[in-house]
């Protein structure tokens, strides 16, 4: 629960910092989630490839862009290696596939259903709460 006191520290900071920030944070939680191991090296949920924490990215199935409703989903975002992410077209047939693995049929079509929610924007107070329960992981 937000307090006055936690709502007042961000007073002047605006929408778009602070969505920038939770994003920030949330990528970041990603990153460690999907470590599997200290070094923070992964597996790549769309190549299915053993990478290096270097190249390590949080991918969203449903872009941030066009799906906002789900931008900071946590089934939404997964480690993703930079080339998959950045380079490969083809790179949601595998994230699909393995998505399905990890989290299943019926979160999957969850997060469809959510996705496909439209006209959906995060306000102050939802990205304040964001950023302070992603601090806290």
């Amino acid at each position: 629960m937000l307090t006055a006191e936690t709502i007042q520290k961000y007073k002047g900071k605006s929408e778009t910092f602070l969505t920038a920030k939770a994003q920030k944070l949330v990528n970041d939680y990603v990153r460690k989630r999907d470590a599997i191991n200290d070094e923070g090296d992964f597996i790549c949920i769309s190549c299915s490839k053993l990478k290096p924490k270097k190249h390590c990215q949080a991918g969203h199935f449903y872009s941030r862009k066009n799906y906002n409703y789900v931008r900071f989903d946590l089934d939404n975002i997964n480690a993703e290696c930079d080339y998959c992410n950045g380079f490969n077209d083809d790179h949601l047939i595998g994230y699909k596939k393995n998505l399905l693995k990890k989290i299943g049929v019926e979160r999957f079509e969850r997060l469809e259903t959510l996705a496909n929610l439209k006209g959906f924007k995060y306000n102050r107070l939802m990205l304040i709460d964001i950023i302070e329960r992603f601090k806290k992981l």
